[in-house]
């Protein structure tokens, strides 16, 4: 049976919602004559560690990106950890460590980037760090110096203020510590997203000549830049910031053998940051029709009845949903709204919960929480809405499609491709637009009913999970062909 190893962030199998995990989950289902040994980093120290996976599954190889862990005592069966650490000495992180670690650096984050150079450098890291303790080297203050020599060598760079310089460096020296994880050997790498965790990815291909196959759901260059702004101030740390995240992010269309987007607006992103446009699959998602089917709405007398399914989280922009449903109300008094799913930002549910408050939506605006049932949660909706500031190929879009409701959807990322016609599509952070279609659907119902049954229909013809699958099969088929009819390539790695 071939074996594919699945690399992940935050997702399947410790936090059982979010559309990767439902295209995770889905995928390891479905192909149960594949094995799957799953790798998933973990950047919220209170994932779930405990769950149920299927028989397929070899093995989950759980990746905290927090606190102080050595990945090597638990990943790296090769070497002990207590050797690494002695044979690891001032001697060895001087005159081996500190070269590679400069070059590695340098190349991350040099505005004329080579990725096959960072290829290369990742790899030979890799490599060294399989021998010697990467804890050790990367907290050494050589490290720091290092990382300081190539930050002040910058024109624009050396002007960070040290309290960002700082935290630059321990973000990356955390992720650098991934690199020291042992790579099992498999048939086929798929990366479910193209970030620092499939690095990890990068290093298998080079070291055991697997394919490597990444599907993007949400771009992450464009996702990590809404992010980083929230929380970078000063301009030569943004910068930085954008300089590291689109040299990764090429390193990984570089490497990849395929790149599987979920949707063609990703493409263009792809594009733009140098996807050879030969490697481009695009693969939709897809939803189970039998699951995801019309169900009746409760009998009269009813409220009109609004549904939110997603995570509660900044990127969903559940306080613009709000604000639309406060604005809604001038017209339709008796409207509520449902809003099913869970958050670990805590930070962003209390916004949430402060704005339903301000607003005076307390006894119209309900938070469900989390549903293993959202088949049914879509079913209480007259109208489901998506508010997203940016999106994949949303789940919560086609799910809807699929059980014949009306969906009003802000137009980000392969949205407009769902719908297409099908919906109605509205800019994000607009509140009043959401508004006046929520309005308009439902005073119309000709109008309601005809978008859910043509919305039904392209999500029954276009958007299958059987078809998402047989795509997957298919392209994994292809990567075991053309990995045997070709001779294995590694990347040397000198010692």
């Amino acid at each position: 049976m071939k074996e594919v190893l699945l690399v992940n962030w935050d997702s399947y199998p410790n936090f059982a919602s979010g559309g990767v995990y439902t295209w995770e989950k889905a995928l390891i289902e479905k192909m149960s004559d594949w094995k799957f040994t799953v790798m998933n980093f973990l950047s919220n120290s209170n994932s779930n560690g405990s769950y149920s996976v299927p028989r397929n599954v070899r093995s989950v190889v759980e990746v905290p990106m927090y606190g102080t862990n050595r990945y090597e005592e638990f990943y790296n069966d090769r070497a002990g950890l207590l050797p690494k650490i002695v044979r690891t000495n001032k001697s060895v992180i001087q005159r081996q460590f500190v070269p590679i670690f400069r070059d590695f650096v340098t190349a991350a984050v040099s505005g004329n980037f080579d990725p096959a150079k960072f290829s290369y450098l990742t790899s030979k890291l890799h490599n060294f760090f399989q021998r010697y303790d990467a804890k050790k080297c990367l907290e050494d203050i050589s490290a720091w110096e290092t990382f300081s020599e190539v930050i002040n060598s910058d024109s624009i760079y050396r002007n960070m203020p040290m309290k960002s310089a700082l935290s630059t460096f321990q973000t990356f020296q955390r992720s650098t510590q991934l690199l020291s994880i042992e790579v099992p050997r498999v048939d086929i790498i798929h990366c479910s997203l193209a970030w620092l965790p499939s690095l990890v990815g990068v290093v298998g291909k080079n070291e055991h000549g697997c394919p490597l196959i990444v599907t993007e759901h949400g771009v992450a260059f464009r996702e990590l830049m809404l992010y980083s702004s929230s929380y970078l101030y000063d301009e030569p740390s943004k910068v930085f910031s954008k300089v590291l995240t689109e040299n990764i992010v090429k390193t990984l269309y570089y490497s990849a053998d395929v790149i599987a987007p979920v949707c063609m607006a990703n493409t263009v992103w792809e594009k733009m940051l140098g996807a050879d446009e030969s490697k481009i699959r695009v693969i939709y998602n897809g939803v189970d029709t039998n699951r995801f089917r019309p169900m009746p709405l409760p009998k009269p007398p009813r409220n009109p009845m609004v549904v939110f399914v997603g995570r509660v989280d900044s990127f969903k922009d559940i306080v613009c949903l709000v604000t639309s449903i406060s604005l809604a109300k001038q017209e339709l008094p008796a409207l509520n709204c449902l809003i099913f799913g869970g958050s670990t930002d805590l930070v962003y549910s209390q916004k949430c919960i402060t704005a339903v408050r301000r607003l005076g939506l307390q006894d119209t605006v309900r938070f469900m929480g989390p549903t293993k049932q959202p088949e049914k949660a879509y079913g209480l909706g007259d109208v489901v809405v998506s508010s997203s500031i940016t999106e994949g190929f949303p789940f919560a879009v086609i799910e809807a499609m699929s059980c014949g409701k009306a969906v009003i959807a802000t137009d980000g990322g392969g949205v407009r491709e769902a719908l297409d016609g099908c919906g109605i599509l509205v800019r994000s952070r607009r509140p009043s637009e959401i508004a006046e279609a929520i309005v308009t659907l439902i005073k119309n119902d000709k109008l309601r009913n005809d978008f859910g049954l043509a919305a039904m229909k392209r999500a029954r013809q276009k958007f299958t999970l059987d078809q998402s699958i047989q795509n997957y099969r298919l392209l994994y088929e292809e990567a075991m062909v053309r990995r045997q009819a070709m001779p294995v390539e590694r990347t040397m790695i000198a010692d």
